[in-house]
C-alpha cells in the first residue's frame, strides 16, 4: 500500500512538471499582437490626418512574419464601450484608408514595418464627440494573442469654449414642472471662482439638495465644496480662486452611493437612503434668489451647467466635462452659458435649455429677470487639468 502512494505521488509530480513546461512553452511561443490597445488622435483644423502604426511579435523568430490588417466595425465599438463605460461612436469607415493591408516583421526583429491609416473629412466631426476606428489583425503567419489583436484609434475634436456667463451677484432660476421628483441625480457645472464668499452657491435647491462652496456660518471653510440639504457631505479637496473646475455630484438611488467629483476624479463618497428629491419648486444656479437667510452668491464665471435625473458614471463625467450630447439619456436640463443662449421674450430674459425639454432658465440679476447675465469673453479656451 505504501508503494502505491509513492508511485501515485511521483506520477502527480511528473504530471505537474509537464503541465508547467507546457504553460511555459505557450508563454515563450512567439505570437503576433498590437503593443498598445489605443492611440488617441486629437483633431485640429486640418480635414485630413495620416497616422503610422506597427504590429509586433513577442519574440524574435527565424524567418519573416507576415501580418494582414482590416478595419473592424460596430461590434468592436460596442464591445469597447461596454468594457470601459464610454459612449464613443464608430467613425465613418468610408473616410478611412489603409495604406497597406499587410506588413512584415523581418527575421531577427520584433516590430513590423510601418504602415499608415489615412483619415479624411475630419472637419465634419462634431465638436466634443469622440469616435473610434477599430483595426484588427485578421491573419498572420504566426498565432495571434487574441486579446491583443485589435487596436482602437480614438478621434476627438477639441471643445473650445471662449465665452462664459458672469455670476457676480447674479443667479438663474430653474423651474421644473410641479411634482417633479428625481430619484437618482447628477449635477454638473464648469466654474471659475474669482473669489469666495461665506457661502457660494453652484446649483440646486436650498434645503433639499444644494451644491455649494463653503458655509462659514456652518463651520465649512469658504473654499471647501459641499453638498447640503436633506443630507450633506464635504470634499477634502479645497478650491483655488481664478481657476476653472469641473464640479460634479451624483446620487444613485438603487445603491445609495453619493459621490462628488472634481475635474472628473472622485474626491468624496457617502452612502444615503434618500428615496427621491423634490424638484417641483424653483432650483437655482449661482445664487439662491430671494432666500430669507441670504442669497449666497457665487462670485465668478460659469459654463456647461447640467441637471440629470440619472446618476452618471465616472467615465461619463470624465469624458464629457466640456460638452455633452443634448440628447443624452437622463439629461433633464442643460444650460451651455456660452453667451449665445440668452434671449429676451416679452421683456423677460431667458436662458435656453439645450436639452430640448424647454426648462428655460430665468437670469436673475440686480433688477430681476429683466436683466441678462453679462457675457465674459475669455482670453483662452476653458481647459480642465
Amino acid at each position: 500500500m505504501k508503494n502505491i502512494w509513492i508511485y501515485t505521488l511521483v506520477g502527480m509530480m511528473v504530471s505537474f512538471m509537464t503541465g508547467c513546461n507546457d504553460s511555459q512553452s505557450d508563454l515563450l511561443q512567439s505570437k503576433v499582437f498590437f503593443a498598445e490597445e489605443t492611440h488617441r488622435l486629437e483633431i485640429g483644423e486640418s480635414s485630413e490626418l495620416t497616422y503610422e502604426f506597427q504590429a509586433r511579435v513577442s519574440n524574435k523568430v527565424a524567418g519573416k512574419t507576415d501580418i494582414t490588417f482590416a478595419l473592424a466595425g460596430t461590434d468592436e465599438v460596442d464591445a469597447y464601450n461596454r468594457k470601459y463605460g464610454t459612449e464613443y461612436e464608430l467613425f465613418d469607415l468610408n473616410q478611412v484608408e489603409l495604406e497597406q493591408l499587410t506588413a512584415t516583421v523581418e527575421e531577427g526583429e520584433v516590430f513590423s514595418n510601418k504602415t499608415a491609416l489615412r483619415l479624411s473629412q475630419l472637419d465634419k466631426l462634431a465638436e466634443g464627440k469622440t469616435y473610434l476606428v477599430p483595426l484588427r489583425i485578421v491573419s498572420a503567419s504566426l498565432p495571434k494573442i487574441e486579446s491583443r489583436d485589435i487596436m482602437y484609434f480614438i478621434l476627438s475634436k477639441p471643445v473650445r469654449i471662449m465665452k462664459a456667463l458672469n455670476f457676480t451677484n447674479h443667479g438663474v432660476r430653474v423651474s421644473f414642472p410641479a411634482g417633479t421628483q428625481f430619484t437618482s441625480v447628477t449635477y454638473e457645472a464648469l466654474i471659475y471662482p474669482n473669489s469666495f464668499g461665506k457661502n457660494s452657491t453652484i446649483m440646486g435647491r436650498e434645503g433639499i439638495l444644494i451644491f455649494r462652496v463653503g458655509d462659514m456660518d456652518g463651520g465649512v471653510p469658504r473654499d471647501q465644496p459641499q453638498i447640503a440639504g436633506k443630507k450633506e457631505f464635504k470634499s477634502p479637496q479645497l478650491l483655488e480662486a481664478k481657476k476653472w473646475y469641473h464640479m460634479a455630484f451624483t446620487y444613485d438611488q438603487p445603491s445609495g452611493k453619493a459621490i462628488m467629483y472634481i475635474n472628473g476624479a472622485k474626491v468624496s463618497e457617502a452612502t444615503w437612503d434618500t428615496p427621491s428629491f423634490d424638484f417641483g419648486k424653483e432650483v437655482f444656479i449661482g445664487k439662491v434668489v430671494g432666500f430669507k437667510w441670504g442669497e449666497r452668491p457665487f462670485y465668478g464665471y460659469m459654463s456647461e451647467v447640467r441637471f440629470w435625473n440619472v446618476a452618471r458614471t465616472e467615465n461619463q463625467i470624465r469624458e464629457n466635462m466640456l460638452t455633452v450630447d443634448p440628447k443624452s439619456e437622463g439629461l433633464a436640463a442643460y444650460y451651455k452659458m456660452n453667451g449665445e443662449d440668452q434671449y429676451e421674450e416679452d421683456g423677460v430674459w431667458k436662458l435656453k435649455d439645450a436639452s430640448g425639454h424647454q426648462i428655460e432658465g430665468l437670469p436673475a440679476g440686480k433688477y430681476g429677470d429683466t436683466e441678462a447675465l453679462e457675457v465674459k469673453n475669455l482670453d483662452v479656451p476653458i481647459e480642465i487639468n
